[in-house]
């Protein structure tokens, strides 16, 4: 589908709320670096700062649907503030560990490698395909991996260093969001493989999904 973006799309409510869960993602970071870890101070502003912006995210696909104010500007960037904001946290709560000695217990590490490796990919391909004006958002796999990883996280900020049985529900929940992810990249994949595989007439008129 090619990219269309009026200047109303700019200021409308649901774009508004998006642009405040971008700057949370270096308010977020900020924090973990900023703020005294000692008393895991950081992770309860930290905290804090994420529900926030979860919230921003439930809120704006509510207003979007609610009021057919739904826009390629927001399919663009909703998943691209989601994405962010769940790799910057996954990664600031696995080096809290290291730089504070917190009782927070590090994540899993391999969750912010995979995470990360996706959305660097799906970063690349937007890229190119913005180029082409080709509009590229979340399918419903996306944005039930971007909710299981949203909860898991969100619990993950109270995880202790040892692996009790809270922890291993936070590992779990991790785990299905980040396979959930990359079925969602598979989707993708496919799809993009038979459309530039020459399955459609115009590739310029392409609808792609992650």
């Amino acid at each position: 589908m090619s990219a269309h973006i009026a200047r109303k799309d700019l200021y409308n409510l649901p774009n508004i709320l998006t642009y405040i869960r971008l700057l949370c993602v270096p308010a977020f970071i900020a924090v973990f670096f900023a703020v005294d870890g000692k008393q895991d101070l950081n992770v309860y502003i930290a905290f804090a700062i994420f529900a926030f912006a979860s919230l921003t995210d439930v809120l704006d696909g509510y207003i979007a649907r609610k009021y057919s104010i739904v826009s390629d500007l927001g399919k663009m960037l909703d998943p691209l503030a989601d994405k962010l904001l769940q790799v910057s946290a996954s990664i600031c709560l696995c080096v809290n560990d290291f730089i504070h000695h917190s009782n927070i217990g590090m994540l899993y590490i391999l969750f912010p490698v995979l995470l990360g490796a996706k959305e660097l990919f799906m970063l690349v391909w937007g890229i190119i395909l913005a180029k082409k004006t080709i509009v590229v958002h979340s399918n419903v796999y996306g944005k039930i991996a971007a909710f299981i990883n949203a909860v898991g996280l969100l619990m993950s900020f109270f995880a202790k260093a040892e692996y009790d049985a809270y922890r291993i529900v936070c590992t779990v929940i991790l785990a299905l969001g980040c396979v959930m992810a990359y079925v969602a990249l598979v989707n993708y994949i496919v799809k993009l493989a038979r459309q530039l595989g020459g399955t459609i007439k115009n590739k310029s008129d392409m609808d792609l999904k992650f």
